[in-house]
């Protein structure tokens, strides 16, 4: 986006603007002569002295007119995590032919895996009554019990597993078969779980990659029912995450390079992989009874980093930077440099070779980073011009 600066008026200018250094710098000579540099306004005052005048003072402090690209930026508040976590709920019994609703009052967790674990294909995760659960990955949910004569994409899903476990004899497509039970007994034996052949519903976890174990939910002994909830699972990957305006959601959309600066100062490359509007928190500390004013949705969205941060930082403040618009190959000067004109716009104070300063008139374009872009006659890359002194 080109930012354009507002008509010069009496009013004193915002912090956030290029103050006037000057309208012109005024030199007394002796010999009864005063020039305002660049205002174009000759005073003339009396004095009897005949001393000549001395030589005209330079700017205070110099830069040059640099050639390059100029990126404009917006920063959001994140937090560095590892996304939004997966929950795990039990399903019943681990065994189909207990019935979950007959054993479900009976159902104690005897093993669970720590928290902190990376967890992929094959891993178990907790056991209810001694009846392992076990991760898969796919991106179909287990919602019914499999066995011998079921066919659908769940079943291929299933077999692929299991091929990929080294199970062999069975042949990975939606029919479940008399071989695809003998690969799944032998499965359950070597997992220690009962050998029916039939893969129930509560067993298996699908999810769609490997993760890690964020937080667990229940402990050893605990008791479940349907619907507990056992623990989280995370990428394995460090996310940020952070909220946005709808208005500024095509300014993140997904694959969008950022970069994230982290608590130490460093920064790392980021690359947006989710997006989703929902509707904001509800504000806290509302009386009982009170109506909750309406709230406008916000976009959620989550960073991957492409390397990972010191783990101290987990859980920690960040900051997400996403470029918003850019300028190749533009003049570009310090916003310092910009004088406001009397007449009007904005000017840069040329110093030539000799010390002699001129006034240019320039067009201003895109605000970046301290520096602003111009053009003007005569402005050239190593041009040197005055700033305001510090």
């Amino acid at each position: 986006m080109t930012e354009t600066l507002p008509p010069i008026t009496d009013v004193e200018p915002e912090p956030d603007e290029p103050r006037p250094r000057h309208q012109g710098r005024l030199w007394l000579a002796l010999g009864g002569v005063v020039a305002a540099a660049g205002a174009g306004t000759w005073l003339w005052l009396s004095n009897a002295s005949t001393e000549p005048a001395p030589a005209a003072a330079g700017p205070v402090a110099t830069a040059q007119v640099t050639r390059g690209t100029l990126t404009a930026t917006e920063t959001w508040d994140g937090t560095l995590g590892h996304g939004s976590p997966f929950t795990v709920t039990a399903q019943g019994s681990g065994s189909p032919s207990e019935g979950s609703e007959a054993s479900s009052s009976s159902l104690t967790v005897t093993r669970l895996v720590d928290q902190g674990t990376a967890v992929g294909r094959g891993d178990q995760l907790y056991r209810v009554n001694e009846e392992p659960v076990t991760l898969l990955l796919g991106k179909i949910p287990m919602y019914r019990d499999l066995g011998s004569g079921i066919s659908g994409p769940d079943v291929r899903q299933l077999e692929a597993n299991l091929a990929k476990l080294g199970y062999e004899g069975l042949t990975v497509d939606a029919l479940y078969t008399s071989s695809t039970a003998d690969a799944v007994r032998d499965w359950q034996e070597d997992i220690g779980a009962e050998e029916t052949g039939i893969v129930s519903r509560a067993s298996v976890v699908f999810i769609p990659e490997r993760g890690r174990v964020d937080s667990l939910r229940v402990d050893v002994g605990d008791p479940v029912s349907p619907g507990t909830e056992v623990l989280d699972i995370t990428g394995t990957k460090q996310v940020a995450s952070l909220e946005v305006e709808v208005d500024d959601r095509d300014l993140v959309e997904v694959d969008t390079d950022v970069t994230v600066a982290l608590p130490d100062g460093s920064e790392v490359a980021g690359t947006v992989t989710s997006l989703n509007v929902v509707d904001a928190e509800p504000s806290a500390g509302l009386e009982e009874g009170a109506a909750e004013a309406p709230t406008d949705p916000v976009a959620e969205v989550e960073v991957t980093l492409a390397e990972a941060a010191p783990r101290e930082f987990i859980g920690g403040p960040v900051d997400v930077i996403v470029g918003v618009d850019e300028r190749t190959d533009v003049l570009t000067v310090p916003v310092n440099a910009l004088l406001a004109l009397s007449e009007g716009g904005y000017g840069l104070e040329v110093v030539g070779d000799g010390g002699t300063t001129e006034i240019v008139a320039v067009d201003t374009g895109l605000f970046a980073g301290g520096r602003v872009e111009v053009s003007g006659a005569g402005l050239a890359e190593g041009t040197v011009v005055g700033v305001a002194g510090r």
